[in-house]
């Protein structure tokens, strides 16, 4: 018997009590969301209206989790989310997003890492921390301040 099928069905109750009828969405999210909310979200559960139920018209209610200041910038995207969401999924399942600040497990970090920091970057933390001895403090810190010299060449 294949590794996946007795994976699917270990996960299948799991996945069930979390609303989702299979795990595609969620192996699939960083290509629904994008790279900028790949690494800060994940999906939660879908919670589905019960039948005949007056109060909870249209579809299903994606909850995601989103990490720190990410959710003011996922919040203003939801809209374009949903619509990913129910692309991904082949009908418009999903009516409403909710989004709940928790941290986010990382299982699949691949294509989630920044790109190294360029020669600029490194000679300016190197600049920055000339005068500390050498040690693994200074390396640390010259290693920190080419990464946020980096994120800042980017943005």
């Amino acid at each position: 018997m294949p590794i996946a099928a007795v994976i699917g069905k270990v996960i299948a109750p799991v996945l069930a009590k979390r609303g989702f009828a299979s795990a595609d969405l969620i192996g699939a999210w960083s290509a629904v969301v994008g790279p900028r909310f790949a690494a800060t979200t994940a999906p939660d559960k879908i919670t589905w209206p019960r039948r005949g139920a007056a109060d909870e018209p249209g579809g299903a209610t994606l909850t995601i989790r989103v990490e720190g200041a990410d959710a003011i910038f996922l919040q203003h995207e939801a809209s374009v989310i949903r619509e990913r969401v129910n692309a991904f999924l082949g009908f418009a399942a999903i009516a409403r997003i909710k989004l709940i600040q928790a941290p986010v497990a990382r299982t699949d970090t691949a294509g989630t890492r920044p790109p190294p920091p360029s020669p600029r970057a490194k000679a300016a933390a190197e600049a920055l921390v000339g005068d500390l001895e050498p040690g693994p403090l200074r390396d640390a810190l010259a290693r920190w301040g080419a990464a946020v010299h980096a994120e800042v060449e980017r943005s």
